[in-house]
């Protein structure tokens, strides 16, 4: 079965409006802040479920397999490119001086991954270096 997506561009879907977010206060909690303090630090931070071992990026409360509370934080090591997208138009069909390149980085041992900025020639698997820790990240293929 495949999973490729089909259309055109023109038909996707975008919100052009006005959201008031300044009305709300979110709190990243306390596993948001511990990953942030991380970033901070030049650390990319996970949380390791005490039963099955399994290491999660961002950090999250709860291992979605043992349904046990996660332990520990652990710093996450040797990230790596999963998938990427080059962008070469904005969100008002205006082209962009320089395309973007947009990837998800995964690391070594651990679920999940983080959205980041590449520079350099992307390839699937590649390992990346990371350039500044900040959200989202930069990397460098």
């Amino acid at each position: 079965m495949s999973w490729d997506k089909h259309g055109k561009e023109d038909e996707l879907l975008t919100w052009k409006d006005v959201m008031e977010v300044e009305r709300y206060v979110y709190t990243v909690g306390p596993d948001g802040e511990a990953f942030l303090r991380g970033l901070r630090e030049g650390k990319i931070l996970g949380r390791k479920c005490p039963r099955c071992g399994r290491v999660y990026v961002p950090p999250r409360l709860y291992c979605e397999y043992c349904f046990l509370e996660n332990g520990e934080y652990v710093e996450v090591k040797e990230p790596y490119l999963d998938s990427f997208t080059t962008i070469y138009f904005d969100n008002r069909e205006k082209r962009l001086d320089e395309p973007i390149t947009v990837g998800l980085v995964r690391f070594k041992e651990a679920t999940g991954g983080l959205l980041a900025i590449v520079q350099g020639i992307p390839e699937i698997g590649k390992k990346v270096e990371i350039l500044e820790y900040s959200i989202p990240l930069r990397v460098r293929a």
